[in-house]
Protein backbone atom coordinates (compact mmCIF):
# COMPACT_ATOMS: atom_id res chain seq x y z
CA UNK A 1 0.00 0.00 0.00
CA UNK A 2 1.23 3.47 -0.79
CA UNK A 3 1.19 6.17 1.91
CA UNK A 4 1.73 9.89 1.28
CA UNK A 5 3.02 12.13 4.07
CA UNK A 6 2.69 15.92 3.93
CA UNK A 7 3.91 18.45 6.50
CA UNK A 8 2.87 21.69 4.79
CA UNK A 9 6.28 22.09 3.17
CA UNK A 10 7.70 18.61 2.75
CA UNK A 11 6.15 15.55 1.13
CA UNK A 12 7.28 11.97 0.72
CA UNK A 13 5.87 8.63 -0.36
CA UNK A 14 6.28 5.27 1.35
CA UNK A 15 5.41 1.88 -0.18
CA UNK A 16 4.55 -0.71 2.48
CA UNK A 17 3.73 -4.39 1.98
CA UNK A 18 3.67 -7.23 4.49
CA UNK A 19 6.33 -9.82 3.77
CA UNK A 20 5.85 -12.45 6.50
CA UNK A 21 5.01 -13.04 10.13
CA UNK A 22 7.10 -15.03 12.57
CA UNK A 23 5.17 -15.36 15.81
CA UNK A 24 4.74 -11.90 17.30
CA UNK A 25 7.20 -10.29 14.86
CA UNK A 26 5.86 -9.12 11.51
CA UNK A 27 8.12 -8.24 8.61
CA UNK A 28 7.18 -5.52 6.12
CA UNK A 29 8.89 -4.12 3.05
CA UNK A 30 9.14 -0.35 3.37
CA UNK A 31 10.43 1.12 0.11
CA UNK A 32 12.02 -2.30 -0.60
CA UNK A 33 13.78 -2.41 2.80
CA UNK A 34 12.84 -4.87 5.57
CA UNK A 35 11.15 -3.35 8.62
CA UNK A 36 9.95 -5.36 11.64
CA UNK A 37 7.12 -4.73 14.09
CA UNK A 38 6.00 -6.41 17.29
CA UNK A 39 3.36 -5.79 19.93
CA UNK A 40 4.30 -5.87 23.60
CA UNK A 41 2.05 -4.91 26.52
CA UNK A 42 -0.46 -3.20 24.24
CA UNK A 43 2.16 -1.04 22.53
CA UNK A 44 3.72 -1.41 19.08
CA UNK A 45 7.44 -1.33 18.44
CA UNK A 46 9.47 -1.15 15.24
CA UNK A 47 12.99 -2.05 14.18
CA UNK A 48 15.10 -2.00 11.02
CA UNK A 49 17.56 -4.62 12.33
CA UNK A 50 15.62 -6.52 15.08
CA UNK A 51 18.28 -5.45 17.61
CA UNK A 52 17.20 -1.94 18.56
CA UNK A 53 13.45 -1.35 18.90
CA UNK A 54 11.55 1.94 19.15
CA UNK A 55 7.94 2.73 20.05
CA UNK A 56 5.64 3.33 17.06
CA UNK A 57 3.06 6.09 16.97
CA UNK A 58 -0.57 5.18 16.36
CA UNK A 59 -2.58 7.43 14.08
CA UNK A 60 -5.88 7.04 12.29
CA UNK A 61 -5.51 7.50 8.53
CA UNK A 62 -6.19 11.03 7.23
CA UNK A 63 -5.43 12.53 10.62
CA UNK A 64 -2.35 14.42 11.76
CA UNK A 65 0.37 12.51 13.50
CA UNK A 66 3.21 14.05 15.42
CA UNK A 67 6.81 12.93 15.31
CA UNK A 68 9.40 14.39 17.68
CA UNK A 69 9.70 17.58 15.67
CA UNK A 70 7.05 17.70 12.92
CA UNK A 71 3.37 17.21 12.26
CA UNK A 72 2.32 15.29 9.13
CA UNK A 73 -0.93 14.57 7.31
CA UNK A 74 -1.09 10.91 6.25
CA UNK A 75 -3.01 9.73 3.17
CA UNK A 76 -3.32 5.99 2.49
CA UNK A 77 -3.39 4.87 -1.16
CA UNK A 78 -3.93 8.31 -2.63
CA UNK A 79 -2.56 11.81 -2.79
CA UNK A 80 -5.40 14.38 -2.77
CA UNK A 81 -5.59 16.49 -5.92
CA UNK A 82 -4.15 19.98 -5.48
CA UNK A 83 -2.74 19.27 -2.01
CA UNK A 84 0.84 19.23 -3.14
CA UNK A 85 2.74 18.94 -6.38
CA UNK A 86 1.97 16.05 -8.66
CA UNK A 87 3.80 15.45 -11.91
CA UNK A 88 2.14 15.84 -15.26
CA UNK A 89 1.98 12.04 -15.44
CA UNK A 90 -0.04 11.65 -12.26
CA UNK A 91 -3.67 10.72 -12.99
CA UNK A 92 -5.95 11.71 -10.11
CA UNK A 93 -9.73 11.21 -9.99
CA UNK A 94 -11.80 14.37 -9.73
CA UNK A 95 -14.96 12.57 -8.52
CA UNK A 96 -15.83 9.22 -6.94
CA UNK A 97 -16.55 6.33 -9.29
CA UNK A 98 -16.13 2.66 -10.12
CA UNK A 99 -13.40 1.27 -12.35
CA UNK A 100 -15.19 -0.57 -15.18
CA UNK A 101 -12.28 -1.59 -17.41
CA UNK A 102 -8.49 -1.43 -17.15
CA UNK A 103 -6.53 -1.06 -20.39
CA UNK A 104 -2.90 -1.03 -19.15
CA UNK A 105 -0.69 -2.45 -16.41
CA UNK A 106 2.50 -1.35 -14.68
CA UNK A 107 5.44 -1.33 -17.08
CA UNK A 108 3.35 -0.64 -20.22
CA UNK A 109 4.39 2.15 -22.60
CA UNK A 110 1.64 4.69 -23.37
CA UNK A 111 1.31 7.64 -25.73
CA UNK A 112 -0.26 10.98 -24.94
CA UNK A 113 -4.04 10.62 -25.27
CA UNK A 114 -4.14 6.82 -24.80
CA UNK A 115 -7.10 5.53 -22.79
CA UNK A 116 -5.81 3.69 -19.74
CA UNK A 117 -9.11 2.88 -18.00
CA UNK A 118 -12.85 3.46 -18.04
CA UNK A 119 -14.36 4.98 -14.92
CA UNK A 120 -18.11 4.96 -14.25
CA UNK A 121 -19.18 8.12 -12.44
CA UNK A 122 -22.71 9.53 -12.15
CA UNK A 123 -24.07 6.71 -14.36
CA UNK A 124 -21.71 7.66 -17.20
CA UNK A 125 -18.65 5.80 -18.47
CA UNK A 126 -15.66 8.12 -18.75
CA UNK A 127 -12.49 7.29 -20.67
CA UNK A 128 -9.47 8.28 -18.60
CA UNK A 129 -6.68 9.30 -20.97
CA UNK A 130 -3.02 10.07 -20.40
CA UNK A 131 -1.75 13.62 -20.73
CA UNK A 132 1.86 12.48 -21.25
CA UNK A 133 3.73 9.73 -23.05
CA UNK A 134 5.91 7.33 -21.09
CA UNK A 135 6.00 4.19 -18.98
CA UNK A 136 3.29 3.33 -16.43
CA UNK A 137 5.32 3.32 -13.20
CA UNK A 138 2.42 2.73 -10.79
CA UNK A 139 -1.12 1.58 -11.47
CA UNK A 140 -3.20 1.72 -8.31
CA UNK A 141 -6.65 0.49 -9.42
CA UNK A 142 -8.27 -2.73 -10.59
CA UNK A 143 -11.55 -3.56 -12.32
CA UNK A 144 -14.58 -3.32 -10.04
CA UNK A 145 -12.81 -1.08 -7.52
CA UNK A 146 -14.73 1.89 -6.12
CA UNK A 147 -12.52 4.95 -5.70
CA UNK A 148 -12.98 8.32 -4.04
CA UNK A 149 -12.20 11.76 -5.44
CA UNK A 150 -8.49 12.57 -5.17
CA UNK A 151 -7.32 8.96 -5.61
CA UNK A 152 -4.08 8.60 -7.61
CA UNK A 153 -5.05 6.05 -10.28
CA UNK A 154 -1.73 5.92 -12.15
CA UNK A 155 1.70 7.49 -12.37
CA UNK A 156 3.43 7.74 -15.74
CA UNK A 157 7.07 8.74 -16.23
Amino acid sequence: MRYYFYSGEEEFTVEISQKMSRGVVKEYLVNKRSFYTRALAGKNFGSWDQKSWFKLLKSPINKSTVSNSESFKIYRGYKPSGLFSGGAGTLVTQMPGKVVKVMVKEGDQVKEGDTILILEAMKMENEIKTSVAGEVKAFNVKEGQAIEAGFVMAEIE
